[in-house]
């Protein structure tokens, strides 16, 4: 049955929570928001069936397209291209389309060798994929002085979006060009100086981890264009393909076993139902090879201390935390405490918000400003700052996990840990648009981590 992207609105916030309270709808990210006459709107992603049963309750629906038709356009222009050669593997500012799996990890290699390599360092991941690949990493810093702050940028952990590796790796070669060459870099209207490029690699450990699901990655390119999980073995054999793989950020132990944790209206986006097309969360938090590496760079490099997953789309910057609003007021009211089991995650309640700091919540509103800004320099889109639980609370997400680390153990470096959800939902294909577009994208993007080296 064709799956369609849609946009969605309801008359009120209830009506908007039972889309994933009572009908099972697959949201798109934080794309909900307020609308005119006190409605509520959000991308979201039906079949036929689930959308005449919407139309029923009375929701507005706009169509938008197939996404396995449209998707299969946009493999055809992967899958027409060869694998970038060497040579081309080293800009990937002159790439006409999408990195493939094979483009990312040689590029990655590349960009760790030759002229970068007094000053780089390609890392290798401890856990292979479900499919038997290999991951890595790279840090780029030049000198080891001690009490160097690290800055870690993870990408391509939903599989269908494809863009997120491609930023990454525009983003390393920029950084690392400029420092190995002493020049600055301009990305539209916003220049960094010589002078900021070479602070931040003397003075600051930058990783990146830029393609964390590859086999994902893999399958969405050439098989189901949107696929968002891993490719963990569907159970007990299913011949049901959407029983294969886990939704990689509903996997991190950070209130992973939501049915606890959380109010049972509460809205959340999850399932333990492993035949979930999306959003699965696994056998048990942290069973991934895939969320077991990207937690591995915190355990291994405890100098990091900011965090940007890099997904898509919304155009909005996030911050924590995602399983219910914020307050600064309480601070027993926190996710480890087991009293407040069971009244999670339902918005503008009296029941439960979650605790952070006034001086946290400052900060990390500080540093989305300044990445926000840097966006907009670049061609004048305007990305939307907000906490990750917007209309619906999150369980199980890596920005979350990454900032409540030092919460659990003191010992353990505080991580600011930030989403950025790159592209509009006015693109066509928006997890994949066309890479004339996803080139400005990534320009954006690549500013706004520059930014946030500079800044934090």
């Amino acid at each position: 049955m064709p799956r369609y992207r849609v946009t969605i609105a309801g008359k009120d916030y209830d009506a908007m929570a039972d889309l994933v309270r009572k009908y099972k709808i697959n949201l798109a990210g934080h794309t909900g928001k307020k609308a005119a006459r006190r409605r509520f709107v959000v991308d979201a992603f039906a079949d036929s069936d689930q959308l005449e049963t919407l139309r029923a309750a009375g929701y507005e629906i706009s169509v938008h397209e197939d996404v396995y038709e449209e998707g299969t356009k946009r493999q055809a222009e992967v899958r027409e291209l060869p694998v970038l050669r060497a040579e081309a593997a080293a800009d990937v500012a002159a790439a006409t389309h999408y990195l493939t799996v094979e483009d990312v990890e040689n590029t990655l290699v590349n960009a760790a060798a030759g002229p970068n390599v007094a000053f780089t360092s390609l890392i290798q991941l401890p856990n292979q994929t479900w499919e038997g690949r290999e991951c890595h990493a790279i840090k780029i810093a030049a000198g080891d002085q001690p009490n160097r702050p690290g800055i870690y940028f993870l990408g391509g952990i939903h599989a269908r979006e494809w863009g997120s590796p491609d930023i990454l790796l525009h983003f390393v070669e920029k950084l690392c060009t400029a420092f190995r060459t002493q020049t600055g870099i301009t990305l539209g209207g916003i220049t960094f100086t010589a002078k900021q490029i070479q602070k931040i690699v003397k003075e600051k450990d930058v990783y990146v981890f830029p393609q964390a699901n590859p086999d994902g990655r893999h399958h969405s390119m050439t098989a189901a264009p949107d696929w968002r999980k891993n490719r963990r073995p569907a159970p007990g054999g299913s011949s049901n393909p959407d029983c294969a793989g886990v939704d990689l950020n509903r996997n991190y132990d950070f209130l992973w076993n939501y049915t606890t944790h959380f109010a049972p209206d509460a809205p959340v986006a999850n399932s333990t139902d492993p035949c979930d097309h999306d959003v699965y969360i696994g056998p048990a938090p942290m069973s991934e090879p895939e969320t077991k590496n990207a937690a591995w760079m915190f355990d291994n490099f405890p100098n990091i201390r900011y965090f940007v997953d890099v997904h898509s789309y919304s155009e909005a910057i996030l911050y924590c935390w995602g399983d219910d609003q914020n307050q600064t007021q309480t601070p027993q009211m926190n996710f480890r405490n087991a009293a407040f089991d069971g009244k999670r995650g339902v918005a503008n309640d009296t029941q439960y918000k979650e605790f952070i700091s006034t001086a946290d919540k400052t900060a990390v509103v500080k540093l989305a400003r300044q990445m926000r800004d840097a966006i907009r320099a670049v061609r004048g889109r305007q990305y939307t700052i907000m906490q990750s639980m917007s209309l619906y609370p999150t369980a199980g997400s890596s920005d979350d996990y990454a900032y409540s680390r030092h919460i659990i153990d003191s010992s353990k470096s505080k991580v600011f840990a930030y989403t950025i959800e790159w592209g509009s939902p006015d693109n066509p294909t928006p997890f994949h648009p066309p890479y004339s577009e996803m080139k400005q994208i990534i320009q954006e993007i690549t500013a706004a981590l520059l930014q946030f080296c500079v800044r934090a």
